[in-house]
């Protein structure tokens, strides 16, 4: 293990090895189902995140993890592997609503099983208690992170 110059920056590396390795555990899983994370991510927020049956791409692209200007392009490779439906509203032909289909709540749920299994693993090592104490202060230091700029 390298070792820093304060227990805090030795801290922000482990959390960015983590955050490496967690990605690139879920791009070789997210392999098998031909899909990016973003791809994944728009998923996500379709089939669990949302009380409504469809959004818009701003809606969308306000509750993507990792924010993205190409929300418009990852949706038209979702909508070409029949994973979503892009429908335009009859008065107002810019505003766009995406809706999931059965294919992909199919495909969502199988990918985000897969990823469940792997994420039990963890779950192993780190009790609930433990799990509230450390997403807090990570939560604490990503909002100081978030007011840099």
């Amino acid at each position: 293990m390298e070792t820093f110059r304060t227990p805090q920056l030795n801290l922000i590396h482990s959390v960015l090895e983590l955050a490496k390795n967690i990605n690139r555990h879920q791009e070789f899983v997210l392999k098998e189902f031909n899909l990016s994370h973003e791809q994944l991510n728009i998923l996500i927020i379709l089939f669990y995140d949302s009380c409504k049956p469809s959004l818009s791409l701003l809606e969308i692209q306000e509750k993507m993890i990792l924010s993205t200007t190409n929300t418009s392009r990852l949706v038209d490779k979702l909508k070409e592997k029949k994973l979503v439906t892009r429908k335009a509203n009859r008065e107002n032909r810019r505003k766009v609503k995406i809706q999931i289909t059965k294919k992909g709540e199919i495909l969502v749920r199988q990918a985000t099983e897969k990823i469940k299994y792997y994420t039990d693993k963890i779950n192993l090592k780190i009790s609930d208690e433990e799990s509230f104490k450390l997403n807090k202060k990570i939560t604490e230091i990503n909002e100081i992170v978030l007011d840099w700029h």
